[in-house]
């Protein structure tokens, strides 16, 4: 889904709703599953000694507006952000995007963030 844009680059913006941290039967943090404000499911996988994406989103309060350099689309409706994609989280505050998003201006808020993207 990059298309050709420039790894390292933030090119994709996301409003999670809900955020869920998967454990193995070692109770070590092995995924993050997420649904993002228009439904659809986004799991967040890390790699061998690489978990600090997962360790960021676990203590997150949703909903909440990320960006990431990579994300793929294997079938619609799914997304997956491998574990060595970058991260960061926009600096709004829960409220005022649940408030956004009980006036349904969502999309109008990742249209207004992904025109500044690359």
């Amino acid at each position: 889904m990059a298309g050709g844009r420039e790894q390292g680059l933030m090119q994709h913006a996301l409003i999670l709703t809900r955020i869920v941290p998967e454990r193995g039967l070692d109770g070590v943090l092995t995924a993050v599953s997420a649904v993002t404000h228009d439904g659809r499911a986004v799991r967040f996988e890390s790699q061998p000694d690489q978990h600090i994406n997962l360790t960021i989103l676990e203590y997150q309060r949703a909903p909440l507006l990320l960006l990431t350099d990579r994300l793929y689309e294997p079938f619609p409706g799914v997304i997956t952000v491998p574990g060595d994609a970058l991260l960061s989280i926009v600096p709004m505050s829960a409220e005022h995007i649940r408030a956004l998003l009980d006036r349904n201006e969502g999309d109008r808020l990742l249209e207004a963030v992904s025109v500044q993207l690359p």
